[in-house]
């Protein structure tokens, strides 16, 4: 599994304890068996350190005995390589955490090198150098750090709550979870008896909408058929909000209404806005309430809404979900793509966007987009 994120802040680069404690902050979430990939470039405001681009992670798979290096380690360092040559890095710095990599004579420092051997290969293809790697068992204050490679130096992790970086993250109200596993936790599907009574006002909710649209449709056209059920659902986002319960019933009408492309792609609008948190919440309600393949558009709009604010990992997870409950779900596939192939946030804002400009043609307001975003 390869996970992405992205900085722009300043890292000095004479103490890989520092960055190793910040990879969690990085990330969103402490990584473990993992390659860590850190892209640099020069900084422009602070002398003698590096921007941090893209910040590349994937499951860290070890070669047994003589065995070449799993192709799976190929494939992710050709995307990191491709990612790091579009953002113009000029280096990287490599973390590797497992276990397995608890002092320098371990056995498993060699499979590890040839693993970076080949990352550095195909680094090279772009012009790219290698900075540093170091490896460490865990993350976590205390723990040893030793580089890996002719730099014999080693020394001990600092506390990663206390770094820099996650301190900035928290108080810009971002989340470091314990592990990717935390992450997934959050979309985990409630229990098969809440989700089967949902799944049994589905049918009920599309005959209802059938009927309701297909009305609406006669007295004002199709603008004005959609037009009432954007509203339904931003009313159905204000009542969560504000603690209403949303009920079985309700969760199977608003499945259906987000089925509609016009209604989904309006609601990406929130994403950018002052609404982003209250209509996130909603939509992780359904995505742990609905049943497959219904769950799949609110997943993909909780991946949305994750990737624009910069939350690679979570965005990741999201849209994996999406993509198990309906392979074929044509939004969280071109996202999916987007995020493995390294894109940034801004580029694919423009759904947000486009979503402002749906709601204005049918004559909804809604808050504008937030400039910081």
């Amino acid at each position: 599994m390869t996970t992405f994120a992205s900085s722009s802040r300043p890292l000095r680069l004479t103490e890989p304890g520092e960055l190793i404690a910040a990879v969690p902050a990085l990330l969103g979430f402490t990584p473990v068996r993992s390659v860590i990939v850190v892209s640099l470039s020069p900084s422009r405001d602070t002398p003698g350190a590096a921007a941090i681009g893209a910040v590349m992670r994937h499951d860290l798979l070890l070669p047994d005995g003589d065995e070449p290096v799993p192709e799976l380690m190929g494939a992710a360092f050709a995307r990191f390589g491709t990612v790091c040559a579009r953002d113009g890095a000029e280096a990287v710095l490599v973390v590797l955490v497992d276990p397995r990599l608890d002092r320098p004579d371990s056995a498993a420092v060699d499979q590890a090198r040839r693993v970076v051997d080949a990352l550095i290969a195909e680094l090279a293809h772009h012009g790219i150098d290698v900075a540093g790697v170091h490896a460490v068992p865990e993350i976590g204050s205390g723990s040893e750090w030793f580089a890996l490679g002719r730099d014999a130096r080693r020394g001990t992790v600092p506390d990663p709550a206390a770094s820099p970086v996650a301190v900035a993250r928290v108080y810009e109200g971002g989340l470091i979870r314990r592990s990717r596993t935390e992450l997934a936790e959050v979309l985990e599907p409630l229990p098969m008896p809440v989700r089967s009574r949902v799944a049994g006002y589905i049918d009920e909710a599309v005959d209802s909408r059938d009927l309701a649209y297909e009305y609406a449709v006669r007295a004002g056209g199709r603008d004005h058929a959609d037009r009432m059920e954007l509203e339904t659902v931003l009313d159905r986002i204000a009542d969560h909000d504000n603690g209403i319960e949303t009920l079985a019933p309700e969760m199977a009408e608003l499945a259906v209404l987000l089925s509609n492309p016009t209604v989904r792609d309006a609601v990406l609008a929130l994403a950018a806005g002052p609404y982003a948190d209250a209509a996130e919440r909603l939509w992780i309600t359904l995505t742990r309430s609905l049943p497959d393949p219904e769950r799949a558009e609110a997943a993909a709009l909780v991946g949305f809404g994750a990737y624009i604010r910069g939350d690679g990992p979570f965005a990741g997870v999201a849209l994996g979900v999406a993509l198990e409950a309906n392979p074929r779900h044509r939004l969280a596939d071109l996202l999916d793509q987007a995020l493995q192939a390294g894109l940034r946030p801004e580029t694919v804002r423009g759904l947000a966007d486009t979503g402002f400009e749906i709601a204005a043609r049918l004559g909804v307001p809604l808050p504008p987009p937030d400039p910081a975003g």
